[in-house]
């Protein structure tokens, strides 16, 4: 679970990086979160892949949307904490 939530809040301040919007906006919140959604559910599909070749295991619902719920909980938090630290810090730093 922590992977999960470490891994959606490095994507999340990757997608931070190379797509830094001026402003807080739905738009820009919504863009972060679809793309960290995104790369979670690729990541889910590649891992049920895989489980499924290597240990024959059936897919688990509860495991699949625990993962899905921390790597966009970790996308929140990257925003959070681009918005609150980083963003103020930038502006104070102009005046």
């Amino acid at each position: 679970m922590i992977m999960h939530f470490l891994g959606g809040f490095w994507v999340g301040l990757a997608c931070l990086y190379f797509f830094v919007p001026k402003i807080l906006s739905l738009k820009s919140i919504l863009t972060i979160l679809l793309f960290v959604l995104f790369i979670g559910v690729g990541w889910e599909i590649f891992e049920a892949l895989v489980d499924r070749v290597i240990t024959q295991n059936l897919l688990n619902i509860l495991d699949l949307s625990s993962d899905i719920f921390f790597d966009l909980s970790g996308g929140a938090l990257a925003i959070l904490y681009f918005f609150k630290r980083i963003m103020f810090v930038k502006e104070n730093e102009i005046q």
